[in-house]
């Protein structure tokens, strides 16, 4: 059975943030902390792991199939809103698709379908909490 992809909620102080994970065919398992990076230019990032004797010690509390000295760290850049609510919605003809706080791809036929419907209906609006604030 193949690894699932998972959000882990941890308990606030039990670990620097919550855990992300997901199968990265032919590579192994992604592991990280949620949010815990610096904000940064996606043009200019510095590509530095962060946390990696914490992630690898909640590895392996909580993954014992998994192999955390076997890690390869690498840098997961992604856009996070601050309430984590994506962004859909239209400013004129120009129509906004952001802010996914790294979990889009969970939600892509959904935010595709919404996207279609206010390209192709110019009256129609996303539901107000997706909307610009």
């Amino acid at each position: 059975m193949p690894w699932p992809s998972f959000n882990h909620f941890v308990a606030p102080g039990s670990q620097p943030a919550n855990v992300y994970g997901m199968p990265t065919p032919g590579e192994g398992v992604k592991v990280g902390f949620h949010g815990i990076g610096d904000e940064v230019d996606p043009d200019a990032r510095p590509h530095r792991s962060v946390r990696q004797r914490e992630l690898r010690a909640y590895v392996r509390e909580w993954f014992p199939g998994l192999h955390p000295d076997s890690a390869v760290p690498i840098s997961c850049t992604y856009t996070t809103t601050p309430d984590e609510a994506f962004v859909l919605d239209r400013v004129g003809r120009v129509l906004v698709g952001a802010g996914f706080s790294g979990q889009g791809f969970k939600f892509a036929p959904g935010v595709g379908a919404t996207l279609a419907e206010l390209a192709l209906d110019p009256t129609a609006r996303a539901d107000p909490a997706f909307r610009l604030r």
